[in-house]
């Protein structure tokens, strides 16, 4: 792993000077972020919807748009079920994402990402059920992941009794979505890696939306159709540590959607989100709700969601990008770019209450697949570690501030070019407190090398 982090790092310093020669850049360069600084999400990331759970939820608090964001979608996916479903060729696709959110333990707030999501969530659950008038809840267990049984268990079929005894009938569970909260990530990889624990084959099983059918010598459940979306939290540092080749090459960590998330701010009194903004966005999603799922949500595969002619056009000059191979980890990571840039566009499309894919849907879907991208560059090369400001880190920052929108390279310049890899760890470590000190934006795409500025955040 060493050495592949310092092959990459010559990489970066040889990207770096090329930057300031003539040369013509290519769409790769333009494309892809500096590993210094932490992923940002475009803002075409955040359809209308999403972005109003996402603005509630931070106006007062200390949470990640992303893990707001991050939340909002799982949930909605969970209620929407398997109603809403895409075709890519002979396969079927449902909104049913794995979400896994990186940050710092007790410092990105991953938790106070889930509250106000859930909060919407719930009370649009109340407004279908009085809606429809049943009593069809969404499920959200939070206890976390140990045993592929135990996941059968809770959207298990039902089972007769036995013939001769009369003894080991169960009714079953009727509803088959299922939200799991695993706040210890690193619990699932230490489990996955148990001699006779079916955990990793069985959360594969679940991305892929096929049924469960343990059938060991314990447990004979069976769970067909099952829709079970996870959102796991996890420390970068445990996901290193943890995570290994085997865990990415087959299929575990690849069906999850990594997003690292930080503090962006610091809120010393949170306010509550008005209850009149919460009420609003749950009739909201309850509509969205609704419209994927017909008023069942229970179905499967009854409403069909389709691009546009302009959509499969875009899509087409999109794919090439999405698809190209990767080297090493985080190429094993990505594996699965494409279908959640398809499963995504269709879940924007959804949250518009729409039948068809537009354009705008695949926009934002790609923009999660980029920051997914920048996350893993960004988890795996650099790593985000507290640490303490140091006499050149605050050099550094004073050099930022006197000269807001600075380039990397005349920020080296400063030093004359001698401490190259200095000034990059001070912009790491400034750019990951939290809240950050400094952000780095990148200028409009006017056809040249797009130049990465850094700025000063403002208090």
């Amino acid at each position: 792993m060493r050495n592949e982090i310092d092959h990459v790092n010559a990489l970066i310093d040889d990207a770096v000077q090329s930057r300031n020669e003539a040369a013509a850049p290519s769409k790769k360069e333009d494309r892809d972020p500096s590993p210094l600084a932490p992923p940002v999400m475009p803002s075409e990331g955040y359809p209308e919807l999403l972005q109003a759970i996402v603005n509630a939820s931070c106006a007062s608090s200390e949470a990640h748009p992303v893990a707001v964001a991050a939340n909002a979608l799982a949930l909605f996916c969970c209620a929407v079920g398997r109603v809403p479903f895409q075709r890519i060729g002979d396969g079927i696709v449902h909104a049913r994402p794995f979400f896994l959110i990186v940050g710092k333990s007790g410092k990105a707030r991953k938790g106070t990402a889930e509250l106000t999501p859930r909060e919407v969530a719930r009370r649009a659950d109340a407004i279908l059920r009085q809606r429809h008038q049943n009593d069809d809840r969404l499920r959200i267990h939070a206890g976390g992941l140990s045993t592929g049984e135990g996941v059968a268990y809770a959207v298990r079929d039902p089972r007769e009794p036995d013939e001769k005894t009369g003894k080991g009938g169960d009714l079953g569970v009727k509803d088959k979505r299922l939200m799991v909260i695993e706040s210890e990530f690193t619990n699932v990889l230490d489990q996955a890696k148990r001699e006779g624990n079916i955990l990793s084959p069985t959360i594969r099983n679940l991305w892929d939306g096929r049924d469960i059918e343990p059938l060991t010598k314990t447990s004979q459940l069976t769970a067909t159709r099952p829709h079970i979306v996870i959102i796991g939290h996890v420390t970068g540092h445990e996901l290193r540590e943890k995570s290994t080749e085997n865990d990415a090459a087959n299929g575990l960590l690849n069906r999850f959607v990594i997003q690292h998330v930080h503090r962006p701010k610091l809120v010393p009194l949170p306010e509550p989100t008005p209850d009149a903004v919460l009420s609003a966005l749950a009739v909201r999603m309850a509509d969205a709700i609704d419209y994927a799922t017909r008023g069942d949500p229970h179905g499967n595969n009854t409403h069909e969601i389709v691009m546009t002619s302009d959509a499969k056009a875009f899509w087409c000059e999109l794919y090439p990008q999405l698809t190209r191979d990767r080297d090493g980890k985080a190429g094993s990571l990505m594996a699965r770019s494409e279908v959640y840039a398809r499963m995504l566009s269709m879940v924007f499309c959804l949250l518009d209450r729409r039948n068809e894919i537009e354009r705008c849907d695949l926009r934002a879907a790609v923009a999660w697949v980029e920051y997914w991208q920048q996350s893993i560059t960004y988890v795996f090369l650099t790593g985000e570690d507290e640490t303490e400001l140091d006499a050149f880190t605050l050099a550094v920052l004073d050099v930022v501030i006197k000269d807001p929108g600075i380039k990397l390279s005349e920020i080296q310049q400063v030093w004359n070019r001698k401490r190259i890899p200095e000034v990059k760890a001070s912009l790491e470590k400034l750019l990951n407190l939290a809240p950050p000190l400094i952000e780095m934006r990148r200028d409009a795409n006017t056809g040249g090398r797009v130049a990465q500025r850094y700025h000063p955040v403002s208090a």
